[in-house]
């Protein structure tokens, strides 16, 4: 190890330290992220030590009991076996541009106005009363015809 410093310097350990914690941010998994933090932590520890950064050795040793506590977490964490659910800008991100919740409301409200009107129509008859046919007409926004 004298061999490896003396060549390398503490510089070696700063530059894996660095790498582990480059390989953090990388990283999907809570489990693998936390290790891969445990790992830079015991690294930049020992190179805080070596090039006598106590700053550096000092922080690393505060995230240690952090990182150790989240790990448990994530080892302990029932899966979660329900999908979330999606939040309103998920929504809005699917949907056509320029949709709101506003307009999305005033459309259903219109839908379900047009098949309560369609529903009184058809409990009415076939329309052949007098003026049944141009009041049906007029709901649905055509043109009257007289």
């Amino acid at each position: 190890m004298d061999i490896l410093q003396k060549v390398l310097g503490p510089e070696a350990l700063g530059w894996s330290a660095a790498l582990l914690t480059l390989l953090t941010f990388v990283s999907a998994d809570m489990r693998r992220l936390r290790l891969l933090a445990l790992a830079a932590n015991a690294a930049f520890i020992a190179y805080g030590t070596a090039a006598q950064l106590l700053p550096v050795m000092v922080l690393h040793l505060a995230l240690v009991p952090v990182n150790l506590w989240r790990l448990n977490q994530a080892f302990h964490r029932k899966a979660n076996t329900e999908p979330a659910k999606p939040t309103l800008a998920q929504r809005a991100a699917r949907q056509p541009s320029g949709w709101t919740p506003a307009r999305r409301a005033s459309r259903v409200n219109r839908r379900q106005a047009g098949s309560a009107m369609s529903a009184q129509q058809s409990e009415s008859g076939s329309g052949t009363g007098s003026g049944t046919g141009a009041m049906a007409a007029v709901s649905r926004g055509a043109p009257c015809k007289d």
